[in-house]
């Protein structure tokens, strides 16, 4: 028991003190009973202040107010007073430990060299006085010691009161306010004298505040005479700060009236730092507007800001508004902005989380703005964040049912998505080209690799050893073209050195087998870049050329960022979908450049599948720049097609454009096709170097690899591709009324519509004939534009665990002009008639279509030869073989539908297009394996009257549709039972279970 009681009271509390002791400020001790030093604590390794008092060394009547100091601090608790973590106290020292601080005197020199110091020392003067009001209307107590040495500064450049040393209460005896001969030029004129009442005294801490008033401005004060000069005083407040520093007590101003008086339009107090920041701190007390239209203005006053700060308060609070309110769409501007002042793990620390919580947001305009900031930060997102956190949540904004958030979607994916996080690298084949990258669209001097420089570079000395940050941007190649007319991509600069070749051969005598820069083309891409010859690579890209041959240096390249599954599955997928269904004419002309530029990136056998049928269809796209971005993205990516796709699949195509109405798109269409023969005529001439020209088709690239060895053709096609993006349009285009048009029949051509890439109600008999032809009339006077606030506020579904996919996709039917084309040989040729045209049924129209009196018949013949039961089983088994038959011929030329909710959408869509010239009305699941399908105007009940007399003939005439149905979802390997219901005709529901295979 002895030796427990002997262990626990002989432990030595500093051992265990959790903090560590590291340097310390100079001069702190001259003014203070305390030593500073900065510290570390051990457990978190977050960074605080230790004030040490060494009681051996300072006598009784210090050591008493070291202990003083320390007992009150613990007690105090005031935004502008020191914060209070830690301490210890044993009998010859005292710690206490606070948030990390430094010295106001060593902080406001720096300051001062700030453009808007006034204003930033407003706000630190705003605070400290707020501290000194405290104290006396709420502690009731006298500070005793406020000047330049009792005030420090935090990381959030916010000033904080310390000095606690001589603090009394009022109702201590008058003595105890004599301080030591060290602070006689702070000491007041009645203190001196010895008239002092400390009852209700504030005045003391008013001179105080005066002198330090003085020493914020002018530096520390030496002699009590000087404060009769105000010197470099702001002239507004230099009244009354002469009041705070007035001899008499009667006529001295308080702290506490010296804020109010300067806290009015144009006083001192008032300015945009301290509106601000004022606003930060009580940002949760103003309503939603307000808080909107603050951070809106934010961004722009930044720079009136010191870096601390941004950094460390404001940012921290936008973090915090960020994730406590709804204010994300506003406050991204500003957080991109004080994001440029961090270094990479600051920036992983304080923006990447509140980056990954906003495009979590449901809030559609937050994840718009983002992405048109993309390009500002995706250079900080590591790939496994982008895989995870960030590519989820963006791709829904391809999927939502506005217009404008797809639009908006798509243009920033196609420009800074696709262009900075497939990032690309060139292979230094030949001693040539770069391991780095410098960005097309996002221009920039970092590199991204890790060097040791034998001469100065980066703005490091000659031998330093650093790691530039590694930013995801394409380098831009110098192009030029050699006598032989080809076009070259020049890096400008070369490389020497590896393991496999001999310093001591080396013409530059290098050391070492390191990788070396050997030559930089002045004015050359490198050369941009700032490299410089003799920079020695340690590692290029997360490869380790320390140890590396030169082929191996040669070969670097950076990966994608987005893996497997999200490039060559979830972002092909959407696209494609995109591609095929979306109604909007400048979404599908991004999507299909966007799909050009991630080619090189998809694995082989993806682009074999997806690459041409895509721009194929694009090709025959009712919008002219649509099939232009289709024809440029095939050239673009000719190196990737076998010959034979291009003699079987890629010429017919073109051939077909060749003939276009729009001269752009003729053009184009002939100067692709030149190159693509041109391919196939050297292949036939020398059947030798076959393997050579498909030698890139099973090969996965990377983007400077890529162009590398393009002809110049597809070169063009190449850089004409990023320049094709469509603008996103300022309000989406809704079609005219339906019956106007019926009546007015205005086909004019040269009013070209950007309208969707509706299917024609009957489809054609030869896969050859092209759609993209024809042109559409133009909008009536009676079209109605949706605004996009409008589409934002759609009413959602109140079905229970029910989903509406349908999302309001069905398109009504517009007329449309068409050449007429004539089949006169095994093969094709197309005469365009110019005056003929084909006028599709609308919806009114299509009662005349004679399938309704063939199906009326078929019924009514099978009635008089059978029951009903049987006449229905063989109604329906006849639909199910023409469903089968039907959902093969619609889908030829289509890309695999995988997905069974892509599936009934193909039903509900092209197939029911085809058959009944109308899209269904709605259609819903529980995605559980069950759809419901509205047709509220069905064409085949339409010759009934809503009566109750017809309700049993009604399923004859539903039972072939049904079929139809099940036929249909067969052919995609889908087995389906499939109900219909009528309540009120014409209107009926058809309810599918998708059963599984057994």
């Amino acid at each position: 028991m002895t030796s427990m009681f002997t262990a626990l009271f002989s432990r030595d509390p500093v051992k265990e003190f959790p903090f560590d002791l590291l340097n310390k400020y100079p001069d702190v001790e001259q003014f203070s009973v305390f030593s500073l030093y900065s510290g570390k604590s051990r457990t978190t390794q977050e960074d605080v202040s230790i004030f040490c008092a060494n009681l051996k060394d300072l006598g009784y009547l210090h050591a008493q107010k070291a202990a003083a100091c320390l007992k009150k601090i613990k007690t105090l608790r005031h935004p502008s007073i020191l914060l209070y973590l830690d301490s210890i106290q044993t009998d010859s020292l005292i710690y206490i430990v606070t948030e990390a601080v430094v010295p106001f005197t060593s902080y406001v020199k720096n300051l001062k060299v700030f453009s808007n110091f006034q204003e930033v020392a407003s706000w630190g003067l705003y605070s400290v006085a707020n501290a000194v009001s405290f104290l006396s209307q709420d502690v009731k107590c006298v500070h005793n010691n406020i000047n330049c040495h009792s005030v420090f500064v935090n990381k959030s450049g916010e000033w904080k009161l310390f000095g606690f040393e001589y603090l009394i209460s009022y109702e201590d005896e008058p003595e105890a306010l004599h301080k030591p001969s060290e602070f006689k030029q702070y000491t007041t004129p009645e203190v001196r004298d010895g008239k002092v009442v400390l009852k209700n005294n504030w005045t003391v801490d008013a001179y105080g505040y005066g002198c330090f008033v003085w020493e914020v401005f002018n530096g520390p004060l030496s002699d009590a005479s000087l404060l009769k000069n105000p010197n470099k005083i702001p002239k507004e407040i230099q009244k009354d700060v002469r009041l705070l520093l007035h001899p008499a007590i009667s006529s001295r101003l308080s702290v506490g009236d010296f804020v109010r008086r300067n806290r009015v339009t144009g006083g001192f107090f008032t300015n945009p730092v301290v509106d601000n920041l004022l606003f930060l701190e009580e940002f949760h007390l103003k309503d939603s507007n307000e808080q909107c239209a603050m951070l809106n203005s934010l961004s722009n006053i930044l720079d009136q800001f010191p870096k601390d700060i941004q950094v460390h308060k404001i940012l921290s609070r936008i973090n915090e508004m960020i994730k406590f309110s709804n204010v994300g769409c506003s406050a991204i501007p500003a957080l991109i902005k004080i994001g440029k002042l961090l270094g990479e793990e600051e920036y992983q620390v304080h923006v990447i989380p509140s980056v990954i919580a906003m495009f979590a947001s449901q809030d559609r305009i937050t994840r718009v703005r983002l992405l048109e900031q993309l390009e500002h930060f995706i250079d900080h997102l590591k790939p496994e964040v982008v895989n995870e956190k960030i590519f989820p949540p963006l791709v829904t904004g391809l999927l939502d049912t506005s217009a404008s958030i797809r639009e908006h979607t798509m243009k920033n994916f196609a420009y800074s998505l696709l262009s900075l996080l497939l990032l690309s690298s060139s292979d230094l084949a030949d001693l040539g080209g770069v391991f780095l990258a410098k960005g097309s669209h996002h221009l920039s001097q970092r590199a991204c690799s890790k060097m040791e420089s034998t001469t100065s570079a980066f703005g490091q000395p000659a031998g330093a050893a650093f790691r530039c940050v590694c930013i995801p941007v394409e380098l831009v190649k110098h192009q030029s073209v050699d006598a032989d007319g080809e076009t070259q991509y020049r890096c400008g600069f070369r490389i020497g050195g590896g393991i496999d070749q001999d310093p001591a051969q080396s013409p530059a005598g290098y050391p070492d087998s390191g990788i070396y820069i050997t030559s930089v083309e002045p004015g050359g891409a490198a050369d941009q870049c700032g490299l410089r010859k003799d920079d020695k690579i340690l590692q290029a890209n997360g490869c380790d050329l320390t140890m590396a041959t030169h082929e191996q240096a040669a070969s670097v390249q950076i990966a994608p960022k987005l893996n497997y599954k999200n490039l060559n599955e979830n972002l092909t997928r959407h696209l494609l979908r995109i591609l095929i269904k979306d109604e909007q004419p400048g979404i599908r002309t991004n999507c299909c450049i966007a799909l050009g530029k991630i080619a090189p990136y998809l694995q082989p056998e993806v682009r074999q599948k997806i690459l041409i049928p895509s721009f194929c269809r694009s090709m025959k796209d009712s919008f002219p720049p649509a099939r232009i971005a289709g024809i440029l993205a095939l050239s673009a990516t000719e190196q990737f097609y076998p010959l034979k796709s291009v003699a079987v699949a890629i010429l017919p195509a073109l051939t077909v454009l060749m003939i276009d109405p729009e001269k752009q798109v003729r053009e184009n269409a002939f100067r692709s096709c030149k190159g693509f023969m041109e391919k196939l005529e050297k292949a036939s001439e020398n059947p030798e170097i076959i393997p050579k020209l498909e030698s890139e088709v099973n090969v996965r690239f990377s983007a400077d690899s890529f162009a590398q060895n393009m002809p110049q053709w597809a070169s063009r096609a190449l850089s004409s591709l990023t320049t094709k993006f469509q603008k996103p349009v300022s309000s989406l285009l809704a079609r005219s009324d339906l019956k106007e048009e019926a009546t007015t029949k205005k086909h004019q051509a040269e009013d070209l519509a950007p309208n969707s890439d509706d299917k024609n109600p009957i489809p054609t008999t030869n896969s050859s004939t092209v759609d993209a032809n024809s042109t559409l009339p133009a909008a009536s006077s009676s079209t109605v534009v949706k605004s996009e606030s409008e589409l934002l506020d759609k009413p959602k579904s109140d079905w229970n665990n029910w989903d509406d996919d349908w999302e309001n996709e069905e398109t009504p039917t517009e007329e449309q002009q068409t050449a007429m084309t004539d089949l006169n040989d095994d093969r094709f040729s197309m005469q365009t008639e110019v005056n003929e045209e084909i006028d599709w049924a609308s919806g009114e129209d299509w009662q005349e279509f004679p399938f309704e009196y063939l199906h009326s018949e078929i019924v009514q013949f099978l009635l008089t030869y059978a029951d009903e039961a049987c006449v229905l089983k063989k109604l329906e088994d006849m639909g199910v073989r023409v469903g089968l038959a039907l959902a093969e011929f619609l889908s030829m030329d289509m890309l695999p539908l995988r997905a069974e909710i892509d599936v009934v959408k193909f039903l509900c869509k092209e197939f029911w297009c085809a058959i009944f010239g109308k899209q269904v009305n709605s259609l819903r699941t529980n995605h559980q394996g069950i759809y419901v399908i509205y047709d509220n105007s069905f064409v085949l009940l339409q010759p009934f009257s809503n009566n109750n007399q017809y309700q049993e003939e009604v399923q004859r005439y539903l039972a072939f549709t049904r079929g139809l149905i099940r036929g249909a979802l067969g052919n995609f390997g889908l087995n389906a039972a499939v109900v219909a219901d009528v309540q009120e005709m014409p209107a009926v529901r058809f309810s599918i279970n998708l059963k599984s295979e057994t």
